[in-house]
């Protein structure tokens, strides 16, 4: 009886089941609904119309970003054409006769210069031989140096040298006596000036008589024969220079900096070298007599042969430089004992070498 009673509730729950009219049977899992044919198409359309929108968007990018490759290319050449249409005019005006001409074609390689730094180690060369060309003899009837060299000059000296490339100024043999390219410390601005850049330039046999130079950089410059009477060298960076047999009569080397120079059999005389950094200067057979020496730096000097006749010099900066028998000391200094112990020991390596 109870078997039948089960059987029947359960034949009755089953069709409400199938009817939908009451909940599934328990453990069961609720069918999925199905997407229909219409909303697959439209989901598909969407997808299709999303893909083509981004296509289109990077191929419309992609071709404005060659059109002003397109367009950057064009104005550089356009820019490097009138450049070079420039630096040609530039060119033909150097030898103008004209010298406001020639000015004008000065400043305008200075222009090309700056805008072009790939060119500058061309228009530097043009302008060193333009120097060399027009002051390669002395001024006429005792003038100064003409405005368009000076202009030259002022352009080379002030470039910026980071663009050199092979670039070495090449001025020798030029007459240029008097010319200012250093700094004036006594001016407001002088902490703006830049110092001259002649780094390893040839001034070999160069007129830079009464020159303004203070500050200027000519280290490593080659300056054999150059004369550099009663120029102005305050502060000026000449390390590793070579001024051999230069004729430096009255300069102002004060407070410059001459380490490791060359200034064998150069004129010395009446030099300022006070607070000088002469440390392992070359001044083999240097002409010293009678200078002010005791505020210089002359640690390692050579003095062999060199003539230091009356020259305030200090015993301990004699010991603590490079003499021989032939270095002419001032008398009280010469009978010095570990002075003459020097020279002696300094003999006998040169006879032993």
């Amino acid at each position: 009886m109870r078997n039948r009673r089960s059987q029947q509730l359960h034949r009755v729950v089953r069709r409400a089941s199938r009817a939908g009219n009451g909940p599934p049977p328990a453990g069961s899992v609720p069918p999925r609904p199905e997407l229909g044919w219409a909303r697959l198409i439209e989901l598909t359309s969407v997808l299709l119309a999303s893909v083509v929108a981004v296509l289109s968007l990077w191929f419309s990018n992609r071709q404005v970003g060659n059109q002003l490759r397109i367009a950057q290319g064009e104005l550089s050449t356009t820019r490097e054409g009138q450049i070079t249409e420039r630096y040609t005019a530039a060119v033909g005006q150097l030898g103008e006769d004209s010298v406001d001409v020639r000015l004008g074609g000065i400043y305008a390689l200075q222009r090309n210069m700056e805008d072009l730094p790939r060119d500058h180690p061309t228009i530097a060369d043009v302008l060193a031989a333009y120097i060399r060309t027009h002051a390669g003899t002395p001024p006429k009837g005792g003038k100064r140096v003409p405005p368009d060299v000076l202009a030259a000059l002022d352009v080379i000296s002030g470039r910026n040298s980071a663009h050199d490339g092979s670039f070495v100024p090449d001025l020798r043999s030029t007459h240029l006596p008097g010319v200012e390219l250093g700094w004036d410390r006594s001016s407001p601005v002088a902490a703006d000036h830049k110092r001259a850049q002649l780094r390893g330039a040839i001034l070999r046999d160069c007129d830079l008589r009464d020159a303004r130079l203070s500050g200027a950089d000519l280290r490593g410059a080659r300056l054999a024969r150059a004369d550099l009477a009663d120029a102005d060298l305050r502060e000026a960076d000449l390390r590793e220079a070579t001024p051999a047999r230069a004729n430096l009569r009255d300069a102002d080397l004060s407070d410059a900096n001459v380490r490791k120079a060359d200034l064998r059999f150069a004129d010395l005389r009446g030099v300022d070298l006070w607070g000088t950094d002469l440390r392992g200067a070359v001044l083999y057979r240097a002409k010293l007599a009678g200078l002010e020496l005791s505020e210089a730096h002359l640690d390692g000097a050579d003095l062999r042969g060199a003539d230091l006749t009356d020259a305030a010099v200090a015993r301990s900066q004699v010991l603590a430089s490079r003499i021989d028998a032939e270095t002419r000391l001032p008398p009280d200094i010469a009978r010095d004992p570990e002075v003459r112990a020097r020279i002696a020991q300094a003999e006998a390596e040169d006879d032993g070498f």
